[in-house]
């Protein structure tokens, strides 16, 4: 843990303090007008927004393993550092919600869980391979696209969003602020209303 705003619990009840280490099986929780950003091993960061729950599945024992993260609720902007995998490793950090999951090598990106079990999600660098739980292949979205997976069923193809530059990638307190102030609803809505072919 790197930094606070606001209410951010582990577990159920203990308030999560600057600095506090952060476990395999943690539950991150943050409440309203509230984020934490969290450092990872291998240089990885996690910055979960407001009304958000994250469980820490798995955390890396050697520069050769995976994170694996759980998001339950609510949304985050994830940075993974640039590194060579293993044989055989498919992603040096998974983000999985209930309905899809995302395997990233080296790159930054956002998502979101959110009602109906909708996943909203965007590149900011690098690629992110998304592949809903009805799916048998990956979907690639590349620097500056979204994709929506509408309840946890088929991945949308990824379109070019000029609004994911306009996010607040930030997640060092140092830099200024670390509040995203984009309407992910309003964001979304435009993703799925508007063609970009």
């Amino acid at each position: 843990m790197i930094f606070t705003k606001g209410v951010v619990k582990i577990g159920k009840s203990t308030k999560l303090k600057k600095n506090q280490v952060i476990k395999a099986g943690d539950r991150i929780t943050t409440g309203k007008d509230s984020l934490a950003v969290l450092h990872l091993p291998q240089g990885n960061k996690v910055k979960l927004g407001p009304e958000s729950v994250m469980v820490i599945k798995v955390l890396p024992k050697s520069k050769d393993d995976s994170t694996k993260l759980n998001l339950l609720r609510g949304n985050s902007f994830i940075k993974v550092l640039k590194g060579k995998l293993r044989k055989g490793q498919k992603s040096k950090l998974t983000l999985r919600t209930k309905t899809a999951a995302m395997g990233v090598r080296g790159t930054e990106f956002f998502a979101s869980y959110g009602s109906g079990n909708d996943v909203w999600m965007c590149v900011n660098e690098g690629v992110v391979a998304v592949r809903s739980k009805n799916e048998k292949k990956s979907t690639l979205v590349k620097e500056g696209e979204g994709i929506v997976v509408k309840n946890g069923t088929d991945t949308s193809k990824p379109k070019p969003l000029e609004w994911t530059r306009k996010l607040n990638w930030n997640m060092n307190p140092k830099s200024g602020d670390l509040v995203n102030k984009v309407s992910i609803e309003s964001a979304y809505t435009d993703l799925l209303d508007k063609d970009y072919d």
